[in-house]
């Protein structure tokens, strides 16, 4: 079974083939009951990278890993980098060898002149229009922001002869895109659908202020 993709080498490399349309895969916009959230869930205050502009809170599963990532630097102009990792715990865990299934990943690029002037939402398109080779979108929505649509995206689409999903969101705060990626089998998306949408609605940058990111969605702001 293949690996799970991680998120920056898509971003960046990966040719995606294309696959039919399907329907049949939850795109929940509401976080669920505070009885579930506290648990089910863990408040995390991210704070491992020397640089506070990558210092973040966000709530994921409770058994979910926290991956070492060593963010000691801001990457170069146009590059990309990982800020956070976070995995469903698996055999990968004592096999590196063996297949990820349920993991978010927050990555951070450097945006270059020609980025710098993109919404979001357009760059989050050109990122998938140049990288991916053929993908079916599942559903979208936006939210308003000072720098334009942020869009969270559901994909489908092929890694060899695995189905897999993907839930996407990209922000602008400064010169830095931000984009959290959700990866997961298309056998098990479906059970990791509601985590995933609290990763993406509960995710908060410490320099971001108290606004929620993504309006309108039943945002809870997490605080130490």
């Amino acid at each position: 079974m293949a690996r799970v993709f991680r998120a920056s080498a898509f971003l960046l490399t990966i040719a995606l083939a294309a696959c039919s349309s399907a329907s049949a895969y939850p795109f929940p916009t509401q976080l669920p009951s505070k009885q579930v959230l506290d648990t089910q869930y863990q408040a995390l205050h991210h704070d491992l990278s020397p640089l506070p502009k990558y210092h973040f809170r966000i709530q994921i599963p409770k058994e979910w890993k926290v991956l070492k990532v060593d963010l000691e630097k801001e990457p170069e102009k146009g590059g990309l980098a990982d800020v956070a990792i976070f995995r469903q715990p698996g055999n990968w865990m004592n096999d590196p060898t063996q297949p990820i299934n349920g993991e978010i990943a927050i990555n951070v690029v450097n945006l270059d002149a020609s980025g710098a002037s993109l919404t979001p939402e357009a760059w989050l398109d050109n990122v998938l229009q140049k990288n991916a080779k053929g993908f079916t979108e599942l559903a979208r929505r936006t939210s308003p922001s000072s720098s334009g649509p942020v869009p969270d995206v559901l994909i489908k689409y092929m890694n060899g002869s695995q189905t897999l999903i993907s839930r996407m969101m990209a922000f602008k705060s400064g010169n830095d895109m931000f984009v959290i990626t959700c990866s997961d089998t298309a056998d098990e998306y479906k059970q990791n659908a509601e985590a995933y949408n609290v990763a993406i609605s509960t995710f908060r940058l410490d320099s971001a202020g108290d606004q929620p990111l993504m309006s309108g969605t039943g945002v809870k702001i997490i605080r130490q």
